[in-house]
């Protein structure tokens, strides 16, 4: 009777799965329907799933641990930020590494609701860009002619600018990994703008120079000139040119 009752107490002690909650709808707004987000964001009932595919790929080395289902919230937590199909992108990241681990006959292991989190966030490679590594050695080959080169992808250009064509041409040996990173923070978060859905690719950039006119050339060599006299004077980089242009007159006393 004893052993009856702790059984049944030990029943009654398990925390039961919530009701799911319902997702969040598309409001009606006067500029038309919108929602809480540009794509779904993972919710509660994605961990369901997520949770059937760990068991499926992992077995008792995910139950164990978790459970059937995200009882502490832990993995909602981590993923909650995502649009729902980033989790197939995740799991499959997982099917590769149980795949490669039985190829090379190593064990796989289930990765933490974090590590997780980060096999979901897409890479440039993912959308057919350049990886980070070959997108700085295409920067840095051709920072001494960038306005001259047909990049592979705009989001390379643009992260190439925002470091510095003359400081990618003339870093020091000693500073190139430092520079490194921070181009690739810079092509990161321009490769996030993409994958949202922005174009980065501006209208008058599809343009070839054999159709503007001398004047438009000279304006924009200026332009890039007085960006380069921004930077050497260790002006912000986020400036554009015209705000440069100011920042430098105004600390030569000019108006």
């Amino acid at each position: 009777m004893e052993l009856a009752s702790n059984v049944l107490q030990r029943a009654i002690d398990q925390p039961k799965k919530p009701a799911p909650q319902p997702e969040p709808q598309q409001v009606a707004t006067e500029a038309g329907t919108s929602s809480t987000a540009n794509a779904p964001q993972v919710g509660e009932s994605d961990m369901d799933h997520l949770f059937n595919a760990m068991s499926q790929l992992f077995g008792n080395k995910f139950t164990s641990q978790w459970g059937d289902w995200d009882a502490t919230g832990a993995w909602l937590a981590e993923l909650a930020h995502l649009p729902r199909r980033a989790i197939e992108l995740g799991l499959q990241r997982c099917r590769d590494q149980v795949r490669d681990a039985a190829r090379t006959g190593d064990e796989a292991w289930p990765p933490q609701p974090l590590a997780f989190a980060g096999l979901c966030e897409p890479r440039p490679e993912d959308l057919g860009l350049p990886t980070v590594a070959q997108a700085w050695r295409e920067a840095s080959s051709h920072a001494h002619d960038p306005s001259g080169w047909r990049w592979s992808h705009e989001a390379v250009r643009l992260a190439g600018q925002a470091v510095g064509w003359w400081e990618i041409q003339h870093v020091m040996p000693s500073r190139v990994e430092r520079l490194e990173r921070r181009f690739a923070r810079e092509y990161e978060a321009l490769i996030n703008r993409v994958m949202a859905g922005e174009n980065l690719t501006p209208r008058h950039l599809l343009e070839h120079d054999g159709n503007r006119s001398a004047a438009e050339l000279a304006e924009r060599a200026s332009n890039e000139q007085a960006a380069q006299r921004a930077a050497d004077a260790g002006l912000p980089p986020r400036m554009n040119a015209d705000q440069g242009r100011r920042a430098l007159r105004a600390a030569l006393g000019r108006t």
